[in-house]
């Protein structure tokens, strides 16, 4: 029952969280979420370069074609090293996760990252698909 009460109480009424460590660890956490962060943002704005691109491809004269053509490669590519680096960065964030969360909320936790993942792989893989189908 306490924590049903504490759970009711106002924010301000709340005890603070605990302070986290300053350190070479917090900000090598904090550039890593960061940089996940980023590769997310830098995959979604690959598809839609791609789909951009792709539109122009069929429209426009031989030698712009080939440059539209090269140009989505590059972005191709550019689309793989974001997955990488978000691959690599997720890894990271999993081996402190749990340290950083209060015991009582692991199994829940736990759960939704489970759900979330699932969806993401999903939507990355359907996505990364579909910018595959638009290359030349």
């Amino acid at each position: 029952m306490p924590d049903e009460r504490a759970a009711r109480r106002l924010p301000e009424e709340r005890a603070p969280a605990p302070r986290e460590r300053g350190g070479p660890a917090r900000y090598a956490r904090i550039t890593n979420d960061f940089a996940h962060d980023m590769a997310t943002g830098t995959w979604a704005a690959c598809l839609l370069v791609l789909w951009v691109l792709a539109g122009r491809a069929g429209e426009a004269p031989q030698s712009a074609a080939v440059a539209i053509a090269d140009a989505m490669r590059a972005v191709w590519l550019l689309l793989w090293a974001a997955l990488a680096v978000l691959g690599v960065t997720g890894l990271a964030r999993l081996a402190y996760w749990r340290r950083r969360t209060p015991a009582a909320d692991v199994a829940a936790k736990r759960r939704a990252l489970a759900v979330k993942h699932a969806a993401f792989l999903a939507v990355y893989g359907g996505g990364t698909a579909w910018g595959w189908s638009l290359l030349p």
